[in-house]
């Protein structure tokens, strides 16, 4: 008994000694150390989505930039891998398996595309490892059952064509919709979508084509459409895609009324199109970048000009995008939560924060979670091109 008691006193100073160190040792979670705090990206830095990579890729950096210059977060700087899956689902998921198997960052953010992030998503869930602010609307991974460790800050696709098709039925009286869309998991998921929100007016599809990713042979499928006799195409590609079609519609003569979803890039896509450019709407899930009325414009607009300086000599401004705008504000809610885990940062805390109920305000934009959900925004604008306001303009004269 004696021999025990001793032995539990001399055990004393070290159990201490556990005791003060618990709270950095569980702080010591994949990627985080006490100087640094390293995430992980899958994204098209090549392929036909380069550009969109590359801009959104380029606003996150900036939000990262911005705050290690302020010395980071609790003293540690944030850190970005990135590796380039060329927009190819096989690429991504090998991407997902590297990190998975180095297990050297606390979560991946910013990934762009839904065939890409159909098959990361999974490889990731499995080795617990967050995933946070997709370049996806893709509803089937907005199931929170499914993919618990997903966090989403963009509205959702079905968000977006709900909202296109309510003002084109509503504002437009147009009754006879098709579609031409991308042939995998992305172009899946919108042509799901726009038959719902067809539905929603008892309308449906009339016709219908499709086009294989990473390819602009859409001639085809927009020749197949010609014979519906169509007020309205919803086109469901990234924007290369998407302009080919317009342009094509338009030489053809067709004069639909075209439809878009924010992924298609309004910037990169009005460099593509002819002039002009025919009747199209758009929809957008954030404001408009050049919109400095919103301070959240201001802010992002502020860290770009700074990290151009520093990357250059300050003679090229960057281009205020909205894709760059989306990896900024990415950015600075990977920031808010890394704040919100109060310095225990772990990818349990971390993942439990982002989702947590309450809002997160970055300057005047909002990011709310319901409880049981994993997305964040439900924010969905409208543009219309010149010509469609002047068609309808032109039908509303007596």
């Amino acid at each position: 008994m004696m021999d025990r008691l001793l032995g539990m006193l001399r055990a004393a100073p070290f159990l201490a000694l556990a005791l003060l160190l618990a709270p950095s040792l569980s702080a010591a979670a994949p990627g985080v150390s006490a100087e640094a705090v390293v995430f992980g990206q899958t994204v098209s830095i090549s392929g036909p989505a380069r550009r969109a990579g590359l801009l959104f890729q380029s606003g996150l950096n900036a939000a990262l930039d911005e705050r290690n210059a302020r010395g980071g977060v609790g003293g540690r700087v944030l850190k970005l891998i990135s590796l380039d899956d060329g927009y190819e689902p096989q690429r991504a998921a090998a991407n997902a398996k590297r990190f998975a198997a180095e297990n050297d960052v606390l979560a991946l953010i910013g990934g762009t595309g839904t065939p890409t992030t159909k098959r990361a998503a999974p490889v990731l869930r499995n080795a617990g490892i967050p995933l946070v602010g997709v370049l996806s609307g893709a509803d089937f991974l907005r199931d929170a059952k499914r993919y618990p460790n997903l966090v989403h800050l963009r509205a959702s696709y079905s968000q977006e064509v709900r909202a296109l098709v309510d003002h084109i039925v509503r504002y437009h009286g147009k009754k006879r919709f098709g579609i031409i869309y991308q042939d995998d998991a992305f172009g899946r998921s919108i042509l799901k979508s726009y038959r719902a929100a067809l539905a929603g007016h008892k309308l449906r599809v009339l016709a219908k084509a499709s086009f294989s990713r990473n390819t602009h042979a859409v001639h085809a499928g927009l020749f197949v459409l010609q014979k519906a006799d169509l007020d309205v195409l919803m086109i469901g590609g990234t924007g290369g895609a998407s302009a080919e079609i317009i342009n094509l519609a338009n030489d053809l003569g067709y004069g639909y009324i075209m439809t878009i979803l924010s992924i298609a890039q309004s910037e990169s896509l009005r460099r593509r199109l002819k002039a002009p450019s025919g009747k199209i709407m758009m929809s957008e899930v954030l404001p408009d970048a050049n919109d400095a009325s919103r301070k959240i414009v201001r802010s992002f607009q502020r860290a770009m000009l700074a990290r151009a300086k520093e990357k250059r000599d300050g003679s090229v401004q960057p281009a205020f995008s909205q894709l760059s705008l989306e990896g900024y504000i990415l950015g600075r809610f990977v920031i808010a939560v890394l704040e919100r885990t109060g310095g225990e940062v772990t990818r349990k805390r971390f993942l439990q924060e982002a989702l947590a109920a309450g809002e997160i305000r970055i300057d005047d934009w909002a990011v709310e979670f319901k409880p049981g959900t994993n997305f964040g925004s439900k924010y969905v604008r409208m543009t219309e091109s010149r010509e469609l306001r002047r068609f309808h303009e032109r039908r509303r004269r007596p």
